[in-house]
């Protein structure tokens, strides 16, 4: 049996290798932990596309849809 090594998480057996291994990329980035450039906790994620904000201490900055560009 085949190793598992990425998350292609709700994608199955469809579409093509090249486009879920681009997905499990961008999915990966999306959904990695942040530290807030304010206060410095691990509450700092994405609000909507493009803006991200920390959930601790309410810091709110607008950057690039999967990531942020500091």
């Amino acid at each position: 049996m085949a190793k598992k090594t990425r998350s292609f998480k709700g994608l199955g057996a469809r579409y093509g290798i090249k486009i879920r291994k681009k997905y499990s990329i961008v999915h990966k980035t999306l959904k990695s932990k942040r530290k807030c450039p304010e206060c410095g906790s691990l509450k700092f994620g994405r609000q909507d596309i493009g803006i991200w904000n920390c959930k601790k201490c309410g810091f709110k900055i607008a950057g690039a849809a999967y990531d942020v560009k500091i």
